[in-house]
């Protein structure tokens, strides 16, 4: 086997984990289970680390940085839309340790107050 065949092998047996590690903790954030959570976690950076793959963008965004916790929207965050005429962005709260996430987006002009 090439080496180049055997690295894309490998980064893909990475990323197939880290997104199996991502949904185990996200059934065990939902349990209320954090420790185990923070575990996991912890995991998947080191299988990324360890296996020089980026963490998908999406599963990225669902961890917080300050506690390492999946956030789930309405049991361990909370996420609010705010405009103010020329920006649009989600803010995204952690209700384990209050991190706060900002986020903006386009498509604001529909954000906010009806006129």
């Amino acid at each position: 086997m090439k080496p180049r065949n055997k690295r894309r092998i490998m980064r893909d047996i990475a990323i197939q984990r880290i997104r199996l590690l991502y949904k185990f903790a996200l059934r065990e954030s939902i349990r209320g289970d954090y420790d185990r959570v923070r575990r996991y976690v912890q995991i998947a950076m080191k299988i990324s680390a360890k296996g020089r793959v980026r963490i998908p963008r999406s599963i990225k965004r669902r961890i917080c940085k300050n506690c390492k916790i999946i956030l789930v929207p309405g049991s361990t965050s909370v996420v609010r839309l705010r405009n103010d005429g020329k920006r649009s962005w989600i803010v995204e709260r952690c209700l384990i340790c209050g991190w706060i996430r900002r986020t903006t987006f386009k498509g604001g002009e529909r954000c906010g107050s009806q006129h």
